[in-house]
């Protein structure tokens, strides 16, 4: 039927960049194409100190990339994602050499700032283990520009309770 196409339509899968910088730092990761962003403006003292605008993924929609490893135009696919090859796991090994981990608190957050610019793209946030936060500013999102955006407020002061009450980790469970 003419409904099922488009909403069939407005649900592909596009994939994205997002990098440092100075380009050191690099993935893809893909998403739905015209869902609405939702993204989080958090108020804990690193959030708020970088003024981190950030979006979550999961962890099967994300990979980094490596300048010459074969899995820069990579598209994940439900059998097959960006984190499954060889040329991931040299992308990991430069990701690493490229960046500085710098955790605290509970250490569940892992996040690697590029050693060149110092800036963070993307990391493993607390609220969601199980996928990525991407920085909002440091996507390129091609021709088609950034999609519909609905920013929430994530109370990182009062983290458990704003955890628990906005629904955060729901951005990454599997449909």
């Amino acid at each position: 039927s003419t409904t099922t196409s488009m909403i069939n339509a407005t649900m592909t899968m596009k994939t994205y960049s997002v990098s440092c910088h100075c380009g050191r730092v690099q993935a893809k990761f893909r998403r739905k194409k015209d869902l609405l962003l939702t993204v989080w403006d958090c108020n804990c003292s690193d959030c708020a100190m970088r003024r981190n605008l950030h979006f979550m993924v999961r962890m099967t929609e994300f990979g980094l990339v490596d300048d010459g490893s074969d899995n820069r135009d990579a598209v994940p696919t439900e059998d097959n994602d960006f984190n499954n090859s060889t040329s991931s796991m040299l992308a990991q090994k430069k990701y690493e050499d490229e960046t500085i981990l710098y955790q605290w608190g509970t250490k569940t957050a892992v996040r690697r700032f590029c050693r060149t610019c110092g800036v963070l793209p993307f990391y493993i946030p607390r609220s969601n283990p199980d996928g990525y936060a991407i920085t909002l500013p440091c996507v390129d999102w091609g021709e088609d520009g950034q999609p519909k955006t609905e920013i929430r407020s994530f109370d990182g002061v009062n983290w458990e309770q704003s955890h628990a009450a906005t629904g955060i980790a729901k951005e990454t469970e599997n449909e």
